[in-house]
């Protein structure tokens, strides 16, 4: 009993000394810092990259903590955040999921005129190709054959003349939309691309790759979208990718002239990236929503793959706890990369 005692405060007394030594250091950024502050909390840095690159260059032992403080705010990113070994021992921490968000898309500027009675449309930035619209912060629905029904079942809505020449017909350009089908025997689902139109009518289709299991398309669980000739009802949007137009259905609630119009620029928002001989420790994240990532059913990724990321390779004893995670789980994908993992916690 008596060297079971000893053991055990000898083993609090390392742990205690150890912790003495070990230094914590605060980073703060504000979407209303400046890349030129120093990130002190009464002159935070703007952007979370430029912060992380910070934490980079300082010089602090390796069990020394770095602790970057999120102010309330929108956090918009135009690459992922990459974490790497060389920020071992950090924390990202947000003032709570309901005041910080950092977000994969960008705010757009807009110049909206009437395309008739119900459509409304905007020239964009020839640079610009998303499939994701967000209007004053609500997610909106992509132009579809049938139109969204919360009660709907299947992507909330589905309909067996999806694609019927009598209705297809009436497209005239059609190439660029998606078709969702799912497998005749309800396992899962496929996702296809129309990228040509033959003389007869048929469709040319890419993708259907999603589902380990073969299989033809159910006959009645479908559904089309992106479809210029579907933007047929409230929320609903079009992007014409050729011309730069987009075009949204009237919503007679919204103020489009002074509404904030976010479109999603990036596929995942974080990366952990590491090696066997230098593997990616001890990271906190929490009290941040994760938004606005593009959605990724087309890609060609084999296993499992959440919209926000992570993209994680070679990650030891790393520790996630995120408040909110606002996502969709487009399809299986992946991953990227030899997992190394022996704690991985995300909490949503």
């Amino acid at each position: 009993m008596k060297k079971t005692l000893y053991i055990s405060f000898l083993f609090l007394l390392i742990i205690n000394v150890q912790s003495c030594k070990n230094k914590a250091i605060d980073i703060y950024v504000s979407p209303l810092g400046s890349s030129t502050n120093d990130g002190t909390k009464e002159k935070p840095f703007k952007g979370l990259k430029n912060a992380l690159e910070n934490a980079r260059l300082i010089n602090r032992g390796k069990e020394d903590v770095i602790t970057i403080h999120l102010l309330e705010g929108d956090y918009h990113l135009s690459s992922p955040l990459v974490i790497t070994s060389q920020l071992n021992n950090i924390a990202i921490v947000g003032e709570g999921a309901d005041k910080v968000t950092i977000k994969g898309s960008k705010i757009i500027d807009t110049k909206w005129e009437s395309f008739n009675k119900k459509i409304l449309v905007t020239s964009i930035d020839n640079t610009l190709d998303f499939n994701q619209l967000f209007i004053n912060g609500e997610k909106q629905i992509l132009a579809r054959y049938p139109n969204y029904d919360e009660n709907g079942g299947y992507w909330q809505g589905y309909a067996a003349d999806a694609i019927d020449k009598e209705r297809t017909s009436n497209w005239e350009n059609p190439i660029g939309g998606f078709l969702h089908a799912m497998h005749c025997g309800c396992w899962g689902g496929f996702h296809y691309e129309i990228v040509d139109v033959a003389e007869d009518g048929e469709f040319e289709l890419k993708g259907g790759h999603q589902n380990n299991r073969p299989s033809p398309m159910h006959p009645e669980y479908r559904m089309v979208e992106n479809v210029f000739e579907e933007l047929d009802s409230d929320k609903e949007w079009y992007l014409d990718k050729t011309n730069h137009k987009l075009y949204v259905w009237k919503d007679g609630d919204t103020d489009l002239a002074n509404a904030k119009i976010e479109v999603s620029v990036l596929k995942h928002l974080l990366e952990i990236k590491g090696s066997l001989e230098n593997p990616v420790k001890n990271v906190n994240i929490s009290g941040i929503n994760f938004q606005h990532a593009s959605r990724t059913f087309m890609e060609q990724y084999h296993q499992l793959y959440v919209v926000i990321g992570p993209f994680i390779e070679e990650a030891l004893y790393c520790l996630m706890v995120q408040k909110m995670f606002l996502l969709m789980i487009a399809n299986s994908q992946t991953l990227e990369g030899t997992l190394f993992l022996q704690m991985v916690i995300i909490e949503t």
